[in-house]
């Protein structure tokens, strides 16, 4: 594990814990958007979906996600700095991610997350950010096609 010093490890921690908590209110896209810069990738493509750039397609991806569930719960552990510098850093942890449709459906996912991020004038910022999946996921990713 590359040294990284503790303030910036629990800067990075703390905003994926950001993004989990935005996700699970149903309806913080802002805080959701507040984790990533402007020019951020939101890629998806490890789990068959597609890329969203910029918070514009990330605003996009989420109200259509909040439009057909009802209930999400993020549960993230097993943080790890896969990389650093001073100015950018990479960061894995492992997600248990479980949601209800509107429809009555559900979904379990069991994957990592891996945010790559840059110091901003605002602290950590994601620029990157993707998913694989550990186990096949417990019903469809439909939902959160968009």
């Amino acid at each position: 594990m590359p040294h990284c010093p503790i303030e910036d490890r629990l800067a990075m921690q703390d905003q994926m814990i950001a993004y989990a908590h935005a996700v699970d209110s149903m309806h913080d896209i802002d805080g959701i958007c507040a984790v990533f810069t402007e020019d951020a990738v939101f890629d998806l493509t490890r789990i068959g979906l597609v890329e969203h750039h910029g918070h514009a397609g990330i605003r996009a991806l989420f109200e259509s996600v909040f439009a057909s569930m009802s209930h999400h719960g993020h549960y993230l552990s097993n943080f790890a700095v896969t990389a650093y510098t001073a100015d950018r850093a990479s960061m894995r942890a492992y997600v248990d991610a479980k949601g209800l449709g509107k429809d009555g459906s559900s979904l379990n996912v069991l994957g990592r997350y891996y945010f790559d991020f840059r110091r901003t004038a605002e602290g950590w910022k994601a620029e990157r950010y993707t998913l694989d999946l550990l186990l096949p996921p417990a019903g469809s990713l439909d939902k959160i096609r968009a």
